[in-house]
């Protein structure tokens, strides 16, 4: 019984918060409890992204090394089901729960049309 409990436990935690030290792509390092220098960072499949230095990340610990899950999220006021992709320029996409993509203010509507800034329709399929 002793045994069992002994090898049973954990010697450090699954996961924690740390920061970004290097940015990168897929590789980058962090600072968290202990400095990790080859930190494989993960995303769903199809996004790519640079992890800014300083940036707030969520490191999973596993046998095969430190990975990062993914940086914090920004506080956007996003509907249900909606998706907001930011650039550290400010570059944004914003897909809508109403089916319209919106691009750096542009709205293009689920119907072919495009509307500036203002709503006007600046394009009408």
């Amino acid at each position: 019984m002793w045994l069992s409990k002994k090898f049973g436990r954990a010697d450090k935690d699954f996961s924690e918060i740390g920061a970004v030290s290097v940015g990168g792509n897929a590789v980058i390092k962090t600072a968290s409890t202990i400095q990790s220098e080859e930190v494989r960072n993960y995303a769903p499949y199809g996004y790519s992204a640079y992890a800014p230095d300083g940036e707030e990340i969520l490191l999973i610990n596993s046998a095969g090394g430190t990975a990062g899950a993914g940086t914090k999220m920004k506080n956007e006021r996003l509907s249900t089901g909606e998706i907001s992709i930011t650039s550290i320029g400010n570059a944004k996409i914003m897909l809508k729960n109403n089916g319209d993509a919106e691009i750096n203010g542009f709205v293009f509507t689920k119907d072919g049309k495009i509307r500036n800034q203002k709503g006007e329709v600046v394009f009408d399929s």
